[in-house]
């Protein structure tokens, strides 16, 4: 009896199913048997990191979450990126990050875990990333190492679990070292297409910040591609066409429509995208000095010294935690691969890679590390992946040479002083026990003992590297899986235990969370909503912003819980001249604002000639205080008369 076709084409279909089920989980027939249930199990721990109790976070930056609220009503906001879908001003960064997040709530709902959830998938695919750019050029333990170094980097969970835009940035980012790998090994122009929109959605995502890797991508192409001159000097044109398309489209586009025909562009002083970029977040954050407003607000007893900038800033009381624990292997690491560059297999690819990872490494380090004082902890994020490629490209070499003295005691010299690093960093905190500190310096000793003595037998090797990995793995996991557990809002979230530094950011922190000082609350946090004004602004749908307030965090939370728009005066420091007191007055009276919320506590810490300042002034004086829930409120409906 001959099969009917149908069958035939169901048993064809079933057995390349098998065949593509049996080779995700063996992996290709020239890799070991063991990597890629290895492989699987680190993305599945990965995942499980990142998505583990994962609503604890709640709206998370409240101020991004309002945003995302707003391009889901409206798809004007949706493409400013506006704060409130009365479209009075758009957040600090381009929309992009909003977009995936508004894409999801779309699918999911408007749910804290239908923001957050595009983070931690983003996560899980920057550490594949790792694996398969390492892996390309290298074997599997270096690939395996620099994955897992990645996604247990504390910044990284903490990111990754977060609806900040940095998870996007870096992802893009490790797209572009991937396309510029295989554009190198090809010499396809697809790859440098890919390349160059990868780089210019990075700048869309978080601006000048998405272009340090720029540099180092750029010129190894140029340098090892094997295309002639001219067709290099072309192909790399087509990126940066690409690139200034990708990057620049919306940009143009926002500055060339009419400003009274859109938002106002928050983070800039003249309604522009141009110095939003230049300006608040590009130079600004690099020479920026306590000289700014907003850096003046730090309290003086958060403040020891003019700036904690220099080679050791990343390792002190503020970002030690986040980035500063696997730092001295990669700077070890950068080390080794300069000094074994002859070393190095002669392979185009493997040459390009480790140009790339120890100059990305080099170049983000130096500029976190000189940066102005608007530096924020979670900017250590960019650091995370150059720092996990140099560490898997310098294991490659050091496995590859470990007979040679000089290599065995540079990897001694990196598993050593990381072992110290991390008894520091926990010594430098409350909660962990001494042991723990100890246990890892006690590791780090003896895994770099046995590796700087070429070991008689292979155990004694596998013992060594062991206690290696466990050094370097163990402090960062465990303050990876605290963060876990710790509810994390506002504008800086912070990993691991409280600082021993009575002047360090997550103490600052810790006291704005008691209400100490009340303005910096509002600010990092915004105030909790009360329950009898949100049913008044809930209630207001005659006017297209429900209510009108300064504290952008505030402004949000109020958005997020009444579902209806608020006006966040001055944008997210209240800084921004945005509305103009006559813009505002002429809201008020086409009665376009139902009600106003004054914040005390926050004016005082503005100038007394700033918009906010000038519009609460005249709602003062020509409106009643009423108080509802123990809150004042002003109803701009009923002037005095």
């Amino acid at each position: 009896m001959t099969a009917s076709p149908s069958t035939t084409f169901s048993a064809g279909y079933g057995a390349a199913a098998g065949r593509s089920l049996q080779g995700l989980l063996k992996g290709r027939t020239q890799d070991p048997a063991w990597e890629r249930p290895i492989l699987l199990l680190i993305l599945a721990l990965n995942a499980t990191l990142y998505f583990w109790n994962l609503g604890i976070n709640g709206w998370g930056n409240y101020f991004y979450s309002a945003a995302v609220q707003s391009g889901t009503q409206n798809l004007v906001s949706a493409f400013f990126g506006s704060s409130d879908w009365g479209n009075s001003i758009t957040v600090d960064k381009p929309p992009l990050s909003l977009w995936v997040m508004e894409i999801s709530t779309k699918i999911f709902g408007f749910t804290p875990i239908g923001i957050l959830a595009p983070q931690a998938i983003m996560g899980v695919a920057s550490t594949l990333l790792i694996y398969l750019i390492i892996r390309h050029e290298f074997a599997a333990v270096p690939a395996l190492l620099a994955a897992t170094i990645f996604f247990t980097t504390p910044i990284v969970v903490l990111m990754s679990r977060y609806n900040n835009p940095d998870p996007l940035m870096l992802l893009l980012m490790l797209v572009s070292v991937y396309a510029v790998q295989h554009a190198i090994e090809s010499d396809r122009v697809r790859y440098l297409i890919l390349l160059g929109a990868a780089v210019g959605l990075a700048f869309m995502t978080k601006q000048l910040q998405g272009l340090l890797v720029l540099p180092s991508v750029s010129v190894a192409y140029l340098l090892w591609s094997n295309a002639g001159w001219t067709r290099k000097l072309k192909h790399a044109g087509i990126s940066g066409s690409v690139m200034a398309v990708t990057g620049g489209a919306w940009m143009t586009a926002v500055d060339l429509i009419p400003a009274e025909a859109r938002p106002f562009v928050g983070g800039s002083h003249s309604n522009s995208v141009l110095e939003l970029t230049l300006a608040y977040n590009g130079l600004d954050r690099i020479v920026g000095t306590e000289e700014d407003p907003v850096a003046n607000l730090i309290p003086a007893q958060f403040r020891q010294v003019d700036s904690d900038a220099g080679l050791l800033r990343l390792l002190n009381a503020n970002y030690g935690q986040e980035i500063g624990w696997i730092l001295p292997a990669a700077v070890v690491g950068t080390l080794l691969i300069c000094l074994g560059w002859k070393l190095l297999p002669p392979a185009r690819g493997v040459r390009a890679l480790a140009f790339v990872a120890i100059t990305w490494f080099l170049g983000t380090y130096l500029v976190l590390s000189f940066m102005g004082n608007q530096i924020h902890t979670y900017y250590t994020e960019a650091l995370s992946a150059p720092l996990a490629l140099t560490v898997g490209v310098a294991s490659a070499l050091y496995i590859r040479h470990r007979r040679l003295l000089v290599v065995r005691v540079l990897a001694a010299l990196g598993i050593l002083s990381t072992a110290v690093c991390s008894w520091l960093i926990l010594s430098s905190v409350v909660g962990w026990p001494e042991w723990i500190g100890s246990g890892i310096l006690l590791l780090g000793t003896l895994g770099a003992a046995l590796s700087v003595v070429r070991p008689p037998t292979r155990w004694l090797e596998v013992c060594a590297a062991s206690m290696a990995v466990a050094a370097l793995l163990a402090g960062p996991l465990l303050t990876s899986a605290l963060s876990t557990t710790l509810p994390q809002n506002g504008s800086n979230p912070v990993s691991g235990q409280l600082s021993k530094s009575p002047a360090s950011i997550n103490r600052f922190l810790d006291d704005m969370k008691h209400g100490n000082p009340a303005w910096a609350y509002d600010v990092a946090f915004g105030q909790t909503p009360n329950a009898s004004i949100l049913d008044k602004l809930a209630a207001s749908e005659t006017c297209l912003w429900a209510a009108a307030t300064s504290a952008s965090q505030t402004a949000a939370r109020l958005q997020i819980e009444a579902k209806r728009p608020i006006m966040p005066l001055g944008g997210f420091a209240g800084s921004d001249p945005s509305p103009t007191l006559q813009a505002f007055k002429d809201k008020v009276a086409g009665g376009q604002i139902c009600y106003f919320l004054p914040q005390d506590e926050f004016l005082a810490t503005q100038p007394k000639a700033s918009t906010v300042a000038e519009i609460t002034d005249w709602v003062k004086t020509h409106f009643q205080l009423e108080m509802v829930g123990g809150q004042g409120i002003y109803d701009l409906s009923k002037p005095i008369s």
